[in-house]
């Protein structure tokens, strides 16, 4: 069986998609029949080339988040799209400080876990299971999602391979902030 849909964080800065993006779109194409990126920032349409080409069929995106931290705003959004009846069966999220963020937020937002610092996924039947090393690598422990969809996953950075798809650009899709954050951001 094979999930119905998969959204990924995309994450970007000085206008390039972030790796692990590109890496989580490439295991994305091998799970789902439809792959689609979830972006908060201003510059979705100079992203939806680099993300269409790598697997991303759509781009939803919030817009300029006006300096904000983006866990607040990009949370909200993706809940507001799961409560209108938009909800992905899977959400991979990077292992990065905004992933964190966002992944936290969301999973109170549709009170669903979150498994994080994972470097394999795989269907199990009609489970989603993830992979996490524990004990400096040398054990790998497996998690079978139980709780209903949209999962909630985070990933290492260099768990999967990125390759691009050969895709067209992905079209990108305003979505509404209904939480916008009020924390800006610092110098990191």
């Amino acid at each position: 069986m094979a999930l119905n849909r998969i959204w990924v964080l995309a994450e970007a800065a000085d206008g390039k998609v972030a790796p692990i993006t590109l890496e989580m779109l490439a295991k994305a194409r091998e799970l789902a029949e439809t792959v689609e990126a979830f972006y908060g920032g201003g510059d979705a349409d100079a992203l939806a080339e680099t993300l269409g080409a790598h697997g991303a069929t759509k781009v939803y995106a919030t817009g300029d988040l006006g300096g904000s931290l983006p866990g607040v705003p990009l949370a909200s959004a993706m809940a507001k799209q799961v409560a209108d009846g938009n909800a992905p069966d899977l959400v991979m999220i990077g292992t990065t400080y905004d992933g964190r963020d966002v992944a936290a937020r969301l999973s109170v937002a549709l009170d669903k876990p979150v498994i994080t610092n994972n470097t394999e996924i795989a269907l199990d039947g009609d489970a989603v299971v993830v992979t996490e090393p524990v004990f400096g690598g040398t054990k790998l422990v497996r998690t079978k999602f139980t709780a209903g969809a949209p999962h909630i996953a985070l990933f290492r950075p260099k768990s999967f391979n990125a390759e691009p798809a050969g895709g067209g650009p992905a079209e990108v899709v305003a979505v509404e902030v209904t939480e916008p954050g009020a924390a800006k951001v610092q110098n990191r």
